[in-house]
This record gives C-alpha cells, sequence and structure tokens, in this order.
C-alpha cells in the first residue's frame, strides 16, 4: 500500500469517528429531550410558555449535525480507503464485540429500569411504555456508540 493510500486511510478514520463522536452527541441530547417531554406533568407542555423551549435542545442537535457535516470531507463509498476501513476484520470485531455488550447491557438494565419507572403515578399506562421505549432506544445507541469507540481507538 501506498504512503498516500495509508494517509487517506487514516484521515478516513478519523473523520469516522468524529463523526461517531457527533452522533453521540446528537442521541443523547435527542434522547434526554424526548424523555423530558414523556415525563413531563399531563397539560405541562402545551403552555404557551413551554412551547419553544423544549425545542432548544433539537435545535442545538441539528445545529452540531449540520456543522459537523458541512465543515467534513464528501467521501465515495467506492473510495479505496473507504474499501479498507469497512472490511478491515478488526473494526468489525469490535463493532460485534460493542453490539454483544450493549445487547447484555440493555437486557440487565431493563428490570431495574421498570422498577424505577414503576414509581411514577401520575402518568397513564401508554405513556410509561413510550418513556420505557424511548430510554431504551437512547440506552442502547449511547451504549452501542461509547462502546464502538472505547474498543476501536487503537
Amino acid at each position: 500500500m501506498t504512503e498516500s493510500a495509508i494517509q487517506r486511510t487514516e484521515v478516513f478514520l478519523r473523520f469516522s469517528r468524529r463523526s461517531l463522536f457527533a452522533m453521540l452527541i446528537v442521541v443523547t441530547v435527542l434522547g434526554a429531550t424526548a424523555l423530558s417531554l414523556m415525563l413531563a406533568p399531563p397539560g405541562a407542555i402545551g403552555r404557551a410558555s413551554n412551547l419553544g423551549w423544549w425545542l432548544l435542545p433539537v435545535v442545538v442537535a441539528a445545529v452540531i449535525a449540520v456543522a459537523i457535516s458541512v465543515q467534513s470531507r464528501r467521501w465515495n463509498a467506492d473510495a479505496p480507503e473507504v474499501q479498507i476501513v469497512m472490511e478491515d476484520e478488526l473494526r468489525r470485531a469490535n463493532m460485534l464485540r460493542a453490539s454483544r455488550l450493549t445487547l447484555i447491557a440493555m437486557l440487565a438494565i431493563q428490570w431495574p429500569m421498570a422498577l424505577a419507572y414503576s414509581r411514577i403515578t401520575w402518568l397513564p399506562g401508554e405513556r410509561m411504555a413510550m418513556i420505557m421505549a424511548t430510554s431504551t432506544i437512547t440506552l442502547g445507541l449511547m451504549t452501542l456508540l461509547v462502546l464502538f469507540l472505547i474498543f476501536d481507538r487503537d
């Protein structure tokens, strides 16, 4: 492999890690916003004083995502450096390890999370199911991204 191909591959790996970190931030902000909306007492969201404030984290997350995608370089999916990174066995093994540990963590956290949410008595059952689903999806995505970023450090 030539020196320029190795350098382009390293640039793509840094771009990929930066994009995953930005995705982690966006997932965290959007998940926290969704949970705060669902945990709000009934009728609190519809008030005129609260209507615009819950949109602020969504706007911040969107601005971060757009800023990172505009600043970064566009990559061709058929480029050799992209193919090298996508076919890397260590990277695939790291993703498999991260996904297995995420599954184990999500299965282990379901029972304590359900017990914690059962203490909330002022919300109807449908809303509690949405809270449970949103927190599971948010925690699962956050765990997967964090574990992959940790395992793929080398």
